[in-house]
């Protein structure tokens, strides 16, 4: 099986944005860390090569992350470099607005576009991507992908600002249809850059739904990467979204939520937990997409750790570790990993 490191799982240790350890911290609604097990990066530029390390010291082989923390081109092509030195699979992600109108949407230029990521602007619930267009940002991450040697580019649509589908207006069915139409407009470019781009259900749409999509397209430089938690934010199981997306998953993020049908002011709650503490079917999934991708030797799954920021990130993802490898190492034992 084939691990990495999500970068999200140190979001309040390495994240400019995000550190606990920053006055700004101090402005927010959270503690701050009780334990603090791993020293945060010097510098904000350092946070790549920081999170690449962490990938080695936990003897994993691939990372994940927002490629605006690459901060540009250049960085890219350093980063991917050091990646590919250290054996370590490079994959990324960009935030754009899925379901953006033509007149937002615009059009991929074949030249590079004044799209970049903003540290200033990110925050928890914001994306740090700016430019004219959804398309230049999207142009612009697949083109710094290209740079790093990055295979897969996953697009992240789930803002809080953005429509999903829960939103009355437009209607599904008009969602699906502009996320279709739109992420067609990418594809001549990632086929050129030899990148495969990849729709991420990020508690925003359900698997269902946007397989549908990838089914309409029909396109090899299209997939989808599966967070295992996510389905249980749209009301879908997770374990039935597995099978639904497991014929076009490249990649996984690997995560556990505990559901709670009732809590002290009488309404459900969904927290995080380590792998295996909470009610996710973690191992069932994994199974599932084993028995059901077209080469499941090939899916990269990884661990994306998501705590509040007084607890031990370093903690939470060293128990949920165990719990993975632990899991790999039976199948391994039936002859069938």
């Amino acid at each position: 099986m084939r691990l990495g490191l999500a970068a999200d799982t140190y979001r309040w240790i390495a994240y400019p944005w995000m550190r606990a350890d920053r006055p700004d911290f101090r402005a927010t609604s959270h503690y701050a860390p009780h334990v603090l097990s791993v020293t945060p990066p010097q510098a904000d530029s350092d946070v790549p090569d920081w999170l690449l390390d962490r990938v080695l010291a936990h003897e994993l082989t691939a990372l994940t992350m927002d490629l605006g923390l690459l901060g540009s081109r250049e960085q890219a092509s350093t980063l991917g470099a050091r990646c590919a030195d250290a054996g370590v699979d490079l994959l990324g992600s960009v935030s754009v607005d899925l379901v953006a109108a033509p007149s937002r949407w615009g059009t991929v230029s074949p030249d590079v576009s004044n799209a970049r990521f903003d540290p200033a602007s990110a925050g928890v619930l914001r994306t740090g991507w700016t430019g004219d267009s959804e398309a230049a940002i999207a142009a612009t991450a697949m083109r710094w992908a290209a740079e790093a040697g990055v295979p897969i580019l996953s697009l992240v649509h789930g803002q809080p600002d953005r429509a999903n589908r829960y939103s009355p207006q437009p209607s599904l069915d008009d969602q699906l249809q502009r996320i279709e139409s739109n992420v067609r407009t990418l594809l001549p470019l990632a086929a050129d850059l030899g990148v495969t781009l990849a729709l991420e259900p990020h508690m925003d749409f359900r698997c269902a739904e946007l397989v549908r999509v990838v089914e309409a397209i029909a396109s090899p430089n299209l997939r989808l990467v599966l967070d295992i938690a996510s389905p249980l934010a749209v009301n879908e199981d997770p374990l039935d979204a597995a099978r639904l997306a497991a014929p076009y998953v490249v990649a996984t993020h690997l995560r556990d939520m505990r559901v709670q049908a009732l809590t002290e002011v009488a309404t459900g709650a969904l927290f995080h937990t380590p792998v295996g503490e909470g009610h996710v079917p973690v191992g069932q999934i994994l199974d599932t997409l084993y028995d059901q991708s077209p080469d499941s030797s090939t899916v990269i799954h990884c661990l994306k750790i998501v705590t509040r920021p007084e607890l031990d990130a370093e903690a939470w993802l060293g128990a949920s570790l165990a719990t993975v490898r632990n899991y790999a190492s039976h199948k391994a034992s039936r002859g069938s990993a």
